[in-house]
């Protein structure tokens, strides 16, 4: 492939750099369409994004050596002392091919693998078809093509069979419904699909390959097989709805010591993962459930979701809105109750949750609107302290002293409920909202240093569901 021109520091609004590596790491995956191979080395990563340049770099090579090759294919000023630690690529290296590569995509210039692709559709009548990247967009991706409304998985990664009779229905194809296999296969021989062992699995669900499979012969059926990424998701309701359910899939219940299956984040866990993620701000935070979210969040969703080639700027004043595909969102976490475990009380948590910044958000809404995926849960709190007294030790310093002179309770675990996308389209929705009251101003209060933090926004949450404010809302099951 020919060398690209080298670019100089450009301001790119729709660019946001990794904050972790393996955030860096799974985004390149969905740039290059390969399969996560469901680790954090960055090697397979970089592999992937040699084969979709087309680069003329042995395998064997080390990271460092096919940094360079890709750096130079995709014009990326390369800088070692910055970008290399030994043989191995920093969070700024991966960065740098990260911005290179998210360049190329938009310009068309770097090949999608076909990984995602089943073998079945290798014919030149499926070229044009895009695979979807995941189980949570296939459905979703078929639930539009008949307007059937949002999709999420149930257990185990399972699609519903619902998706399939709504297909029927929707396509008014007559066709008997029987078992979920008996009417998948039944739909890929009335769309001239190919069908094999590959499709199903013991288990009782249809593989990713077999979505597929039906996704593009319904496209095909419907005169859509190739219809650009970027009309995937129409609308903001759409699109919240999918991310919601994508939110909701990546966090799957867990048998819990009272013999109840559900969602639960421990706090030391928690504390550890964001850690070896190389987050610096969250670790040591004490409302750690909102940056593990957002972290892990993000990572969740940059693997559900092939990004568009035009998206939309997320980056205003000082702030950074935390993920897009064809609309802006932000991810934040809200406790609704507390639980106190020592002596068995219970309380509500504050009505408000907290925003940003809200010059940021002002400036975003006016230009495009902006949305935000709201996670709801209650939390378990530290009454014994203990986890206070580990996060101590972890930190390995002692914590800086409060504004207000008392030691906030920490949260000793979090259990999430449910995920909701809220939606403001507009300026005047916005102010018609603050005016009503579903948010007001929030005052972060002076740094420990003493300096002024911006004000910000706060939502509240029953209010605005109350007002039409949520667009899709999705509930973890509980037992």
């Amino acid at each position: 492939m020919a060398e690209r021109p080298s670019r100089g520091p450009v301001d790119r609004p729709f660019f946001l750099p990794a904050e972790t590596a393996g955030e860096a790491i799974t985004r390149i995956y969905s740039l290059t369409g390969a399969a996560d191979a469901g680790t954090r080395g960055e090697k397979r990563a970089v592999v992937a994004l040699r084969d979709a340049l087309g680069v003329d770099v042995d395998t064997g090579a080390t990271s460092d050596v096919m940094g360079a090759a890709i750096a130079e294919v995709l014009g990326v000023p390369w800088v070692p002392a910055l970008y290399l630690e030994k043989h191995k690529l920093t969070l700024g290296g991966l960065n740098a091919l990260l911005e290179g590569a998210t360049d190329a995509y938009h310009d068309g210039s770097l090949r999608q693998l076909e990984a995602m692709r089943p073998d079945l559709l290798s014919g030149p009548e499926w070229a044009a078809f895009n695979p979807a990247r995941s189980k949570i967009e296939a459905v979703n991706r078929i639930s539009l093509l008949t307007d059937s409304g949002p999709e999420y998985l149930g257990p185990g990664g399972k699609e519903h069979k619902r998706v399939l009779i709504n297909l029927v229905n929707g396509m008014g194809l007559h066709i008997p419904i029987t078992t979920k296999h008996g009417t998948a296969a039944a739909l890929a021989r009335e769309f001239g699909a190919p069908w094999a062992d590959s499709c199903v699995s013991t288990q009782g669900t249809i593989t990713l390959s077999g979505l597929n499979v039906l996704l593009a012969g319904a496209e095909r059926r419907l005169g859509k097989l190739g219809v650009a990424r970027a009309a995937l998701f129409g609308t903001p309701e759409q699109e919240g709805a999918a991310l919601a359910a994508a939110l909701l899939t990546g966090w799957r219940p867990t048998r819990q010591a009272d013999g109840s299956s559900r969602v639960v984040w421990d706090a030391r866990q928690c504390v550890q993962w964001m850690k070896r993620q190389g987050i610096t701000k969250g670790p040591n935070e004490n409302e750690w459930q909102g940056f593990y979210f957002e972290h892990r969040g993000v990572e969740i969703l940059n693997a559900a979701f092939t990004p568009i080639t035009n998206p939309p700027r997320s980056r205003y004043e000082n702030t950074s809105f935390d993920y897009s595909l064809r609309y802006v969102w932000d991810l934040k976490a809200h406790t609704e109750s507390q639980i106190l475990p020592v002596s068995g009380k219970s309380k509500p948590g504050l009505p408000g949750a907290p925003l940003n910044d809200q010059l940021a958000m002002r400036a975003c809404i006016e230009d495009q609107g902006l949305g935000f995926l709201m996670l709801g849960g209650r939390a378990v709190m530290d009454e014994d302290r203990a986890f206070y007294q580990w996060h101590r030790t972890f930190k390995g310093r002692e914590p800086a002293p409060s504004n207000t002179g008392r030691s906030t309770m920490r949260k000793a675990a979090f259990e999430p409920l449910h995920v909701e996308a809220f939606w403001f389209a507009n300026i005047e929705a916005l102010d018609a909202a603050y005016a009503s009251g579903l948010i007001k101003d929030f005052s972060q209060g002076r740094q420990s240093r003493g300096a002024t933090r911006k004000l910000k926004y706060e939502l509240n949450a029953r209010k605005a569901r109350a007002a039409g404010l949520s667009v899709a809302r999705h509930d973890w099951p509980h037992d």
